[in-house]
């Protein structure tokens, strides 16, 4: 017997095909466009999820060996936040807005106004931010008025699959504790948000837990067998979680792929009186997850591959490996401190702790003597500090982190798990398989077949740790102090409201 698990990202989607002891047998990739209709915009076709879906799925199969019958169950994780409206029949009726989208800045003042930040905070754990998907709802009922009047449903990536697969309108709580309209403490959506901000939960499709059974495959599109059970999943930060083992307090892990996500286990809801980080719901039912989120860390490197990165990607042809690889390798040559470089990865908007849509990215302190490889070190390094700024609040929040567990893109890199090591002075460690939002949902499928007890007993068979990285006191002792001045470069331009006058001024200029 065999599990599927479809893992739609920010950037593409993968189809995986595991064994009952977790291990890969097969996978495909296809990866999909984005769209900027303005800076600040960020779209995708909800049909080429589907399209790409389609096309892994034949992949992975092929590459298994194995006959299609032998795929007891599957279940979909996806990118958070990103909406799509369609009509009764599933059609897209407007691109999807993606999670990292910010143009629903009016939204959140409306929002802040109208219902306020402590109860959307008491009722969601998240703060008014265009990261939500509530306020792209909104934007969708303000600004194009005639398409919120058609959709019947607004559909996450993850219920958008569920639905072609099933043709049932299902999410899961953990995606739904996304949306800013989900009541965390009770498990449903709020009416009362909902009633404050005139949105139609007719719209929204049934929230139930992860690692339940929805229903067989009913669409002749996609190569599965039609007895596979399909079971609903998680988002891809909740399922990533899970997938390496956080069902536990003191449990916390750290996932970098576009963005980068920590996520600790908690038993109740806790939550913190600035709301610098948020809570939500866990893929494990009856579970709760402190989170904090960066938006743009993998993606800032990625800035650099395409941008400034065209001797490391040639290398990187040459040798036939990962021009991250080539990247890596570059910035260890670099010393710690970057030869005196500062970068802050802000890229689409400051996240947790800050929470400033108006936030930029910044390379301070560049010289003529400085060299790529200290651009590349200087932001494996601002992200760390981002993420020692957020573990720092879970600890006053009275968590107690023991180890980071690392997983993601980001987590291949050696260097970059020791640095975050060194700065952090805590133990890092990667799972033996790095894939672990693929793994969350591979483990809630089998779950949800009856596979395992239950979704707990699941993930403690199936993660492995590969690797360890311990800090080291001397370098600890130095990132302290390059870690206070990022802390007061960041301070300084948000004081000055530098982030807020420079992007007005731009608007203004296009507005001319």
């Amino acid at each position: 017997m065999f599990i599927a698990a479809l893992d739609l990202g920010t950037t593409g989607c993968r189809t995986y095909i595991f064994d009952l002891a977790g291990s890969i047998i097969s996978s495909d990739y296809q990866e999909w466009e984005s769209y900027y209709p303005s800076p600040s915009f960020v779209e995708q076709n909800a049909n080429s999820w589907w399209e790409s879906i389609k096309k892994t799925t034949e992949g992975a199969l092929k590459k298994s060996g194995i006959d299609k019958s032998q795929i007891v169950s599957l279940s979909v994780t996806n990118q958070r936040e990103t909406i799509v409206p369609v009509d009764k029949d599933g059609n897209p009726l407007h691109n999807a807005i993606v999670w990292q989208d910010r143009r629903t800045t009016d939204q959140v003042e409306f929002i802040k106004k109208k219902v306020g930040i402590d109860k959307i905070y008491r009722t969601t754990g998240l703060t008014i931010d265009p990261y939500f998907s509530a306020t792209k709802i909104l934007w969708f009922k303000d600004k194009k008025p005639e398409i919120y009047q058609k959709a019947y449903k607004f559909l996450l990536v993850a219920d958008f699959i569920i639905y072609k697969l099933t043709g049932k309108y299902y999410t899961d709580h953990s995606n739904a504790s996304r949306t800013m309209l989900f009541d965390i403490n009770n498990f449903k959506y709020s009416e009362d948000i909902a009633s404050e901000l005139e949105l139609d939960l007719d719209k929204m499709p049934e929230a139930i837990e992860s690692g339940v059974e929805i229903g067989e495959i009913n669409n002749d599109e996609i190569l599965f067998d039609k007895k596979t059970m399909v079971v609903s999943g998680a988002g891809d930060q909740q399922s990533a979680a899970l997938g390496v083992g956080v069902v536990s307090p003191g449990n916390v892990k750290l996932t970098t792929g576009t963005g980068s996500f920590m996520l600790a286990y908690l038993e109740k809801p806790n939550f913190d009186p600035s709301k610098r980080v948020l809570c939500s719901c866990h893929a494990i039912p009856g579970a709760w997850v402190q989170e904090a989120s960066i938006f743009t860390t993998g993606a800032f490197l990625r800035w650099f591959r395409d941008e400034l990165g065209n001797e490391e990607c040639r290398s990187a042809t040459e040798q036939n490996v990962d021009p991250y690889e080539i990247m890596t390798e570059e910035a260890e040559k670099s010393p710690m401190g970057a030869n005196m470089l500062l970068s802050i990865p802000h890229l689409v908007g400051a996240g947790a702790p800050y929470w400033n849509p108006y936030a930029r990215g910044l390379i301070y302190g560049l010289s003529l003597g400085h060299k790529r490889r200290d651009i590349i070190r200087s932001i494996l390094e601002g992200v760390a500090f981002e993420v020692k700024k957020n573990i720092e609040i879970f600890r006053e929040l009275g968590l107690d982190p023991k180890e980071l567990k690392l997983t993601g893109g980001g987590s291949r890199s050696d260097l970059w798990n020791q640095i975050y090591s060194d700065v952090l002075g805590m133990t890092c460690v990667r799972n033996v398989i790095e894939e672990a939002t693929s793994l969350g949902a591979a483990i809630l499928a089998a779950a949800g077949a009856g596979l395992f007890s239950d979704v707990v007993s699941a993930a403690e068979n199936i993660c492995k740790i590969d690797k360890k990285w311990i800090p080291d006191a001397n370098r600890q002792n130095f990132y302290n102090k390059v870690f206070n001045l990022s802390n007061e470069l960041y301070t300084i331009l948000n004081e000055k409201n530098f982030h807020k006058t420079f992007i007005e001024t731009l608007q203004s200029k296009d507005s001319e």
